[in-house]
């Protein structure tokens, strides 16, 4: 491990991770994507103007608009009253601050128990909601039953990274899904969710991941759904949709978006500048004992 550090540039999780405990050959280790090289590729391939659009949530919602297939808010520039609005025609919502990430900052709020016709009551909900600087409002997504089937208390999101070619092709790296778990109404790992591979054709043929525990599941302990032969609905739409995204803004060229899947098809719900490198773990599960350094070499030479 120790030796891995020094060669390769890996501590002891990535080490963990990416199974360097059974790859043990210098020439398959090499290929590996460490914490630096993924700094260095956002650095080159994404411009510092332009990570603005993704670093702030509302600015996202604002970008991608067309793309998002809900309603939102923002309480930086809406009054009480146009959030009593809000609420009666989408009477569960989840607030989010712009600039929160891993899902730590979210809130999820049912109106449904709430008098919206007293103003005073809505104006205290409006103020607490700016005080814990949760100024994004949106709409609850209503998710697809096949993605209910895994887990329902949480929009199931699919991650899918792309890297945009100098000629302005994107291609995908990976993808995988996410799921909330323990009653959790968020499916971030770092929130304690499952994340497992979808193959190229949108079928999961691999146990879930828990990063809080390094434990693995066939099924989701829940709800008793299969991981494994899962077929993910409106996978290769959801595909295009992000390439399609990917194209917005020329000058971010990785990004790791997050999809939501609803009865009509993907929507996406955020996006990030800097997708999390060991995302080529799930690379590494349809390409045995090789990181993601090639594939990334091949779209961008210049890393």
């Amino acid at each position: 491990m120790l030796l891995c550090i020094l060669l390769y540039n890996v501590g002891f999780y990535d080490y963990h991770i990416f199974g360097f405990v059974h790859i043990r050959s210098h020439k398959q280790r090499k290929t590996f994507f460490t914490m630096n090289d993924n700094w260095r590729l956002s650095r080159l391939a994404n411009h510092v103007d332009d990570r603005k659009y993704f670093e702030d949530k509302i600015l996202f919602c604002d970008t991608f608009k067309a793309f998002l297939g809900r309603e939102y808010l923002d309480l930086r520039k809406e009054t009480a009253a146009s959030f009593a609005a809000f609420l009666k025609k989408h009477p569960i919502v989840f607030a989010k601050a712009p600039a929160g990430f891993g899902g730590l900052e979210v809130k999820r709020f049912d109106s449904t128990s709430t008098n919206l016709n007293d103003l005073p009551s809505v104006q205290t909900l409006y103020d607490d909601f700016c005080k814990a600087g949760l100024f994004l409002i949106e709409e609850a997504v209503t998710q697809h039953p096949k993605m209910n089937e895994l887990y329902p208390s949480s929009l199931n999101t699919i991650r899918v990274c792309t890297l945009t070619d100098a000629s302005g092709e994107p291609h995908v790296l990976y993808s995988y899904i996410r799921t909330g778990r323990n009653g959790s109404f968020v499916d971030n790992t770092t929130s304690g969710g499952l994340s497992t591979l979808i193959c190229s054709d949108g079928v999961i043929r691999k146990p879930a991941l828990s990063d809080k525990t390094g434990e693995y599941f066939d099924e989701h302990p829940d709800t008793n759904c299969s991981f494994i032969d899962f077929e993910v609905p409106f996978y290769q739409d959801a595909i295009a949709l992000c390439k399609k995204a990917a194209k917005v803004l020329p000058r971010m060229r990785y990004i790791g978006w997050d999809v939501g899947i609803t009865p009509t098809g993907p929507i996406l719900i955020e996006g990030n500048d800097l997708p999390a490198y060991d995302g080529q773990i799930y690379h590494q599960q349809e390409n045995p004992g090789t990181g993601l350094k090639p594939l990334i070499r091949s779209i961008m030479p210049e890393l």
